[in-house]
């Protein structure tokens, strides 16, 4: 980040205060997971080493740090967002064990939970954390979290939809009805002035709804904020989405099909299209401890940003410094905004 633009952000979270936080409302549906998280050092040693004791009918392979933690990008980014001090609300559906579980994880940070349905199963992620090359390869077992169709939205989740100053609709990509849901939810959202964001995560395991999402949620005017990756990216766009140059002219296709501001994260850069191109290079991380997560902890602080109306250049940095802090903790917590601050001394 160059230094214009870290005074100017500076002077920009400098100026922010509780009263101002606490009055913005954000509704996040429809995913919580349980993540177990494995860190994985050598890729060929484990396969080599699971070949090897599936050969000789089973065993032990131990000293593989592992860790378990809150998931979902709903739950993730509401926890994001409670942690700069924003009332996040979360709207999902798990199990009794479930329940537990985001109030231990969440509610000390102030999620509302009041919405959390308990009638259904538990989501899990075992996520593999590989550190050559650097990537995460998740197994799931979505849980509730495959079937949560609009019938599941109770009246009071409506109210708070109705209420709130924006709500998201995220992880498409494992609920068999993400696209019934966020059509629904963006056609009352904005029938009551609510700002609208759509993340459908990693859109491979149902490449087969991609016209429809396209045809239902995105080309029609419902969705004012379209966040991806350039994973994601390649598959919406149908180009090739690799080098900086493929990832900002599939970028530039796909804004040409939807009206929604599109905001794209990738490791090396993030970039906003809506009317003209913004690009910010990603923070310099000296050690980077995990990834699971932290596209969620660079949605929090986009919302954010958004709702805040920071000009791009500085929504986008606040973003990256956010999801590289986040990256770059011991503690799997998004970051406070104290934390942001503190480390923006330092530049």
């Amino acid at each position: 980040m160059d230094t214009l633009l870290t005074r100017a952000l500076q002077k920009r979270l400098s100026g922010l205060t509780t009263q101002t936080l606490t009055s913005l409302h954000v509704v996040l549906l429809p995913d919580f997971f349980l993540d177990h998280i494995l860190s994985i050092t050598n890729t060929t040693t484990l396969e080599t080493q699971i070949r090897r004791l599936a050969a000789q009918g089973g065993g032990n392979y131990p000293n593989i740090p592992q860790s378990i933690q809150q998931g979902g990008n709903a739950a993730n980014t509401a926890l994001g967002l409670a942690r700069f001090g924003v009332q996040a609300h979360l709207i999902c559906r798990t199990s009794a064990l479930g329940q537990h579980l985001i109030s231990y994880f969440l509610g000390g940070s102030g999620v509302d939970l009041t919405h959390v349905k308990t009638d259904g199963r538990l989501a899990l992620t075992t996520a593999l954390e590989l550190s050559d090359p650097r990537a995460n390869v998740m197994l799931g077992d979505p849980g509730s979290v495959a079937d949560f169709s609009p019938d599941l939205l109770t009246e009071q989740d409506y109210e708070c939809i109705a209420d709130a100053d924006l709500v998201a609709v995220v992880n498409w990509n494992l609920n068999n009805y993400g696209t019934a849901l966020a059509h629904d939810v963006f056609r009352f959202a904005k029938s009551n002035h609510v700002t609208t964001f759509f993340d459908t995560g990693d859109p491979s395991p149902k490449l087969h709804e991609v016209p429809t999402v396209l045809r239902d949620v995105l080309t029609p005017p419902l969705v004012d904020v379209f966040g991806l990756n350039e994973n994601e990216l390649r598959h919406f766009s149908g180009r090739p989405a690799s080098s900086q140059e493929e990832i900002l002219a599939a970028a530039q296709t796909l804004k040409q099909k939807i009206p929604a501001r599109l905001d794209l994260h990738t490791g090396a850069f993030s970039a906003s299209l809506d009317g003209s191109r913004t690009v910010i290079p990603t923070e310099t991380i000296p050690a980077i401890i995990r990834t699971t997560g932290a596209g969620d902890a660079w949605n929090a602080a986009n919302i954010l940003a958004t709702l805040l109306k920071f000009p791009t250049p500085e929504r986008l940095a606040f973003a990256n410094l956010v999801a590289g802090l986040y990256i770059s903790s011991a503690n799997p917590q998004p970051p406070t905004l104290d934390t942001v601050k503190t480390f923006l001394q330092t530049k």
